[in-house]
């Protein structure tokens, strides 16, 4: 940027003629800047080259574990239909066992009341001599032998109803009992059945939980070393860019000073170039204005930047500093820096307001901080 001071002049007069001797390796412009070496250069697209190498390998990682984690919840799913299919087997087969156990216990309990009506009834045999006392009254009583007759077949058919009925009611008791069985032994393999696919239901939701936690984990870690990527590659990028930026600075001064001397060592030139250009501080003014949002800007820095670059240069394309050499808009010093954004940077206010505007992001973050930075220097420069 502008100097005034001649210690800097003098740096400036020094760098050009190490330029023209045609020596490498040359000083930066400005004391304070550094400009990258090609081995910074290189080193850096290693680091962004190893950092992709590591994010790619994650996110292979992370692929596989994806399947995994799919596999895992298509598991799991399977598990939770044979689970669901198991506890309705399950409740079916328990429903079933109650109602044969139902049947059985009625059963049992007509068996019980079918022994209850024939012990009654053999009671009453008993009572009445059973048969055979019927069968003598029978025989020894004529005029009564009708009425003995009907009461001994009313007997023998109530005997033998009430033997069919508790022989009935003892075999349905008998068939209820077992079926009562073979169904709570299918009550029981059913819950076995059950418990076992509750069991597999639980190991496979845990395998999905662990599948979806080390997923997270990975998928994390990629996303950090994502970012860790872009930044290293950035970083490379905004180096080499400054490094090629460096290096057409170094030919555009180099060319000029050879020219220069062609000349017979004219160092004016520049300032006779200046005037044959006519500036257009409104046109230039309005392009400035409208790259503000490009550099991530607001409006309210456009009020710094038009303090800045008035106070510098009042707009004017050509302002030519005859003491520094500092030269455009932006008071590039020496003016060849701004060639690294287009060979016509003598006399165009685009080219040296894309210069202006990027070198105060990467200088300073914002024009309002190069505008303090400046005000805070005397004589004032920034």
């Amino acid at each position: 940027m502008r100097r005034t001071r001649l210690t800097l002049l003098a740096t400036a007069i020094a760098i050009a003629a190490t330029l023209v001797a045609g020596i490498s390796g040359a000083a930066p412009a400005a004391a304070a800047e550094h400009w990258p070496t090609e081995a910074e250069v290189q080193a850096a697209k290693k680091s962004a080259a190893a950092s992709q190498a590591e994010y790619n390998k994650l996110q292979g990682l992370v692929r596989k574990q994806q399947s995994a984690a799919i596999a895992a919840a298509a598991t799991a799913l399977e598990k939770q239909n044979l689970y669901a299919k198991a506890e309705q087997a399950y409740q079916q087969a328990s429903k079933k066992a109650d109602s044969l156990q139902a049947q059985a216990d009625a059963a049992k309990q007509a068996s019980q009341s079918a022994d209850r009506r024939f012990g009654s009834i053999a009671s009453q045999l008993y009572l009445a001599g059973g048969n055979s006392g019927l069968t003598t009254q029978l025989l020894l009583n004529d005029g009564e032998a009708s009425q003995l007759l009907d009461r001994l077949s009313a007997m023998s058919r109530l005997t033998g109803l009430a033997s069919g009925l508790r022989d009935k009611a003892s075999q349905q008791a008998n068939v209820a009992g077992a079926l009562s069985a073979q169904a709570a032994s299918a009550q029981n393999a059913r819950k076995k059945a059950q418990d076992e696919a509750q069991a597999a239901l639980a190991s496979a939701q845990a395998a999905q939980k662990s599948a979806d936690a080390a997923l997270a984990i990975s998928q994390k870690q990629s996303k950090t070393a994502y970012a860790q990527m872009a930044s290293l590659k950035s970083q490379s990028a905004s180096l080499e860019a400054k490094y090629q930026q460096h290096q057409a600075y170094l030919a555009a001064l180099a060319a000029q000073r050879a020219a220069e001397a062609a000349r017979g060592g004219n160092s004016s030139y520049l300032w006779q170039v200046s005037q044959s250009i006519t500036p257009d501080p409104a046109a230039a003014q309005a392009y400035a204005r409208s790259q503000l949002g490009a550099h991530g800007w607001g409006s309210d820095q456009w009020g710094c930047l038009y303090d800045l670059w008035t106070h510098e240069s009042g707009w004017r394309v050509n302002a030519y500093n005859p003491s520094s050499a500092a030269y455009g808009i932006p008071q590039a010093w020496p003016g060849q820096k701004m060639a690294t954004y287009g060979s016509d940077w003598m006399t165009s206010y685009v080219t040296q307001i894309n210069w202006g505007l990027a070198y105060i992001k990467s200088s300073y973050g914002s024009p309002c901080a190069a505008w303090s930075f400046e005000m805070s220097h005397t004589p004032n420069w920034y």
